[in-house]
């Protein structure tokens, strides 16, 4: 997983989570807001992200993990179906993103990564990180 120190992210608040356009976005209480996407398109590829897990389970816990894991290879009728898994896990529930490559079989692999984008300044930062 590529990502940019997203270690210092564990134990924030996640206070929104919701999938748009097969990207998860995590918004944290101190105002930033984490991205997890599959960036490894290539020719030939369809790439999509499913999630049956209600994302408000993650509402309201602390951060604790973003990680990933082999998933199986799913039945395709012409092409080659990979899948990988995402882990979100906060102290009080966790979510499981499937990350899909469908393919003819020349290409594959995944390139899951996680963006930080600073959206606000919240004027309780510095008392919300001295809680934790």
């Amino acid at each position: 997983m590529t990502n940019t120190n997203l270690e210092e992210h564990y134990g924030s608040r996640v206070i929104e989570a919701r999938i748009i356009r097969d990207r998860l976005y995590l918004y944290l209480v101190h105002g930033v807001q984490l991205i997890v996407y599959d960036d490894g398109q290539s020719c030939c590829e369809h790439r999509y992200m499913t999630c049956d897990d209600d994302l408000s389970k993650l509402v309201g816990g602390l951060l604790v993990e973003i990680s990933e894991r082999d998933g199986p290879d799913a039945e395709a009728e012409y092409s080659e179906h990979e899948q990988k898994f995402v882990v979100v896990q906060t102290d009080i529930g966790g979510i499981t993103l499937c990350t899909h490559n469908e393919h003819n079989g020349y290409y594959g692999g995944f390139s899951i990564n996680v963006k930080a984008n600073k959206v606000w300044q919240w004027e309780t930062e510095k008392e919300d990180k001295d809680e934790s």
